[in-house]
């Protein structure tokens, strides 16, 4: 599988795409890059939904992964989206046993040539080349625009030939069999299982077959080129379309389609190399913000400091005002009388004065004067007044402050474009999307409402009269049990026995009965589904019967409204039912997300960590539904929390009976 698919692959994976992908329309073209040979395009059927079909030089398969292309798309792929946007397809096949591939609409040939060094074709119905991805130029053919395409000179197929022909071409080479059979497009892997199939030495001189290996041998290459594919994965990480009788490592998974084992080969190499670019990118970045921040944080302590030590020196000096003056108007007085600065520095170092005594040092040079104010230095510039340089050290301290303020709030910005690279969803970190998978189509009793009993029975009530009316006349079968309370136009409730294809509910077998929990759960639906919810009342009698004893005849004179029913014969009565029902959520970790449900209590109690349950009232649902979430996600767990807190509040709105009610427990 190293290098790309072989001939033989390439039959297997034409089968697929035709179950797939005929009949579907290209609704968009991807190409990776000018030039780029790696393609993705998203063809669209309204029964199955959209598929993704990937292709490059050596290969093409339906993807689930599709890595992000260039925002803006090269000529070439402009040029096939204007050609085959909207374009049905008509045909997939495989050109004879060569690695040529056509897809076929109603107005073109789109044609991929996997053969080195590949090639994606547009032409028109009648192969006249349109445009190629790249000019080629052969020996005996060529690739342009306007000209009549012509296929490479071709391999022998050896799924149209007959016994003879296949006997005459092994028997005139005087090579390994396994050669002779590989020539024929099958190449080495399954030419030596043709081989082991036929318990024919693969080693053996093709010229000294005998008359029996050599039906043998065309038998069991035309059995690998006929079977059923099974796909496997081997622990080595090759991919096969089936098990192979030569390989030895042991099969590491089994898939329901060749695309998928091809696709997580294939793919998982962008994905590899997509997540290490991003990492990689990430780290710089992060690395980046972190050395930004880094010294934010030491110039913001810097300017803090500043602030204070200015701020303090400004107080210093008006507390040491006098002292301050008379060293300020003496240095005046001595330089002004033109005393040289040597004299004027010896006199501050003798005299002991404590003026003197407070000057450090004389920078003449700079106009200033270091000074010792009660054990604090400080430069003062001796050209300036008291409360200049007072003010000169507040101002100092003021800037300080707006510094790194703004300091602050950079670094701040910078934390949060950390915390966010940090933080970010898994789904908007890489460079590649997962295709979503397609929504399945409702089932039958989606279109009402419906619950699952504890015991995993299958409870459906109506919505209103048109549902009441589909549900007791379509959906009802002998077995089931029907529910209604006592009081008119409420909904009519069933408890179904038969287990709908494709479920995971419980049914019944022949002779037994349904459990006496799951009928008290379904009197508690009808009852919360019912007229006594939106009449305020606290509890209601509930009824059941059996389908055939209700009936849409009523008795002679009378007419009944759409949704109406008789019911006849005994009933089995559910005295005093309480009109509640529960709200909750499942929630599923590994797919990280929850799901908000209703049912019986007994039922929730059963299926979910969290739920609250409500009664008839008077806060609208637009209101109770965001109290119920609110009380939904403080119950949860922290792990638990962030996928409830997602959930959408109409989810659960549409889920309380009349539009109103209470939480009370």
């Amino acid at each position: 599988m190293a290098g790309g698919l072989k001939s033989l692959d390439f039959r297997f994976i034409v089968k697929e795409l035709r179950d797939s992908l005929l009949g579907g329309k290209f609704r968009k073209v991807y190409q990776y890059g000018p030039g780029q040979k790696n393609f993705l395009f998203d063809i669209y059927l309204s029964t199955k939904g959209n598929f993704w079909l990937y292709t490059d030089a050596e290969k093409l398969f339906l993807a689930q992964h599709k890595k992000e292309a260039p925002e803006t798309p090269p000529n070439f792929c402009m040029f096939l989206r204007k050609h085959l946007m909207g374009a049905t397809v008509k045909d997939i096949r495989q050109h004879g046993f060569d690695r040529i591939v056509e897809i076929e609409t109603d107005s073109n040939v789109l044609i991929f040539e996997f053969i080195p060094p590949g090639n994606v074709i547009l032409c028109d119905r009648f192969y006249n080349v349109i445009m190629p991805l790249q000019v080629q130029r052969w020996k005996d053919r060529e690739i342009l625009p306007k000209k009549p395409y012509k296929y490479p000179p071709e391999n022998t197929n050896p799924y149209n030939i007959s016994l003879e022909t296949f006997a005459s071409i092994v028997r005139k080479e005087d090579e390994k069999t396994v050669s002779v059979i590989a020539k024929m497009g099958l190449g080495s892997v399954y030419a030596n299982e043709v081989c082991a199939l036929s318990n024919v030495s693969a080693d053996k001189p093709s010229g000294q077959l005998s008359d029996e290996e050599i039906p043998m041998l065309f038998d069991s290459m035309r059995r690998i080129g006929d079977a059923k594919p099974s796909p496997v994965t081997y622990d080595d990480g090759t991919v096969m379309p089936f098990a192979l009788q030569t390989k030895k490592e042991q099969v590491k998974a089994k898939w329901s389609s060749f695309s998928a084992p091809l696709d997580e080969l294939f793919s998982k190499a962008a994905v590899d190399e997509a997540g290490e670019e991003q990492e990689k990118a990430i780290d710089e970045k992060k690395g980046k913000l972190e050395r930004i921040i880094t010294s934010q944080k030491k110039s913001v302590e810097k300017m803090k400091e500043k602030r204070s030590d200015d701020k303090e020196k400004a107080d210093t000096i008006y507390k040491f005002y006098g002292l301050v003056e008379d060293v300020l108007n003496g240095i005046q007085k001595a330089h002004a009388s033109g005393m040289p600065w040597s004299e004027i520095k010896s006199r501050t170092e003798s005299e002991p004065t404590p003026e003197a005594e407070a000057i450090v040092e004389i920078k003449e040079h700079d106009g200033t004067v270091v000074v010792n104010l009660g054990g604090k230095e400080m430069e003062l510039d001796f050209r300036k007044s008291v409360e200049e340089n007072a003010a000169s050290y507040y101002e100092g301290s003021k800037d300080a402050k707006k510094r790194y303020e703004g300091a602050e709030a950079a670094m701040a910005e910078k934390e949060e474009e950390m915390s966010m690279i940090e933080t970010l969803p898994p789904e908007e970190k890489p460079v590649l999307k997962v295709k979503k998978t397609r929504k399945p189509r409702k089932r039958w009793y989606e279109k009402f409402r419906w619950f699952i009993s504890s015991k995993k029975f299958l409870i459906v009530a109506g919505k209103d009269a048109t549902t009441n009316e589909n549900l007791v006349k379509k959906h009802t079968d002998d077995g089931d049990l029907v529910f209604h309370t006592d009081i008119q136009g409420s909904a009519f409730t069933v408890i179904k026995t038969k287990v709908p294809r494709g479920t995971k509910f419980v049914g019944l077998m022949e002779g037994e009965e349904i459990p006496l929990e799951v009928k008290k759960e379904a009197s508690e639906i009808a009852a919360a589904c019912s007229k006594a919810w939106s009449k305020g009342l606290a509890s209601i009698d509930v009824y059941a019967v059996k389908p055939d004893q209700v009936s849409k005849t009523p008795p002679s004179g009378m007419s009944l409204p759409k949704g109406s029913f008789m019911v006849y014969g005994n009933r089995e009565w559910f005295r005093d039912v309480e009109v509640k029902m529960a709200i909750g959520v499942l929630v599923d970790r590994q797919q990280q997300k929850a799901e908000a449900i209703a049912g019986p209590v007994m039922a929730l109690r059963t299926y979910s960590k969290y739920f609250v349950t409500i009664k008839p009232g008077d806060m609208p649902a637009t209101e109770l539904s965001k109290k119920i979430k609110d009380s939904l996600v403080y119950k949860a767990s922290p792990e638990d929390r962030p996928f409830i807190e997602q959930i959408n509040n109409d989810d659960i709105q549409k889920l309380i009976p009349s539009s109103s009610g209470v939480i009370f427990g």
